[in-house]
């Protein structure tokens, strides 16, 4: 990791642009979608502090481009397919995991891993930009849920009976759906258990 090179590149004035004449700000691209990129590599490499140190170093080759694109999906799929084959690399060169790459290699290298990945990414940013927009208290209950806690822990923690996390995680559960839709489904279908916490 080059920490000259983030210094310099979070204090510069920098722009995405695209092909039509439109840009963003960099800075504020890189801080809302760091912690995104580091959750996709972590599919890849189980390992925080080292998916950080990829991503760090996704957005400085991406940054020492300073090339055009057509749109921001395609920014997007950029940096998704350098950051997964920067992952790839890592693992190359860790002597550590070289037994864990060859075991694996079949899979994380296929394009459905990376495609699930990107799929898996997207629909979580999505399906928690709305929970942050329900009520406080169905929100505490539904973010709790999604870290495991059981309905009788959930409880306990914010001092409420237990019927009354029902009732929140219910209405919360409503909300989600009615808002999401099919988007619901694909993440249960991607992970049966992202959603499948109501009943304990």
């Amino acid at each position: 990791m080059n920490l000259d090179l983030i210094i310099m590149m979070l204090n510069t004035q920098n722009k995405i642009r695209f092909d039509n004449g439109e840009s963003i700000d960099f800075n504020d691209f890189f801080k809302e979608n760091f912690a995104v990129f580091s959750s996709f590599a972590f599919r890849y490499i189980p390992n925080p502090d080292v998916c950080e140190d990829v991503v760090q170093e996704v957005f400085i080759t991406f940054w020492q481009q300073k090339k055009a694109f057509p749109n921001l999906i395609s920014v997007k799929a950029y940096l998704y397919t350098l950051t997964r084959n920067m992952c790839l690399n890592q693992i190359k060169h860790d002597l550590v995991k070289q037994k864990y790459f060859q075991e694996s290699q079949p899979k994380i290298g296929s394009t459905d891993f990376f495609f699930e990945g990107i799929l898996r990414t997207e629909a979580n940013g999505i399906i928690y930009d709305e929970i942050n927009k329900l009520p406080l208290m169905e929100k505490k209950v539904l973010l709790l849920s999604l870290k495991e806690y059981s309905n009788e822990q959930i409880a306990d923690e914010l001092n409420i009976k237990l019927t009354t996390v029902r009732t929140h995680k219910s209405r919360a559960y409503q909300v989600l759906r009615k808002r999401l839709g099919n988007l619901i489904y694909l993440m249960m279908t991607l992970n049966k258990n992202f959603f499948n916490k109501s009943e304990n």
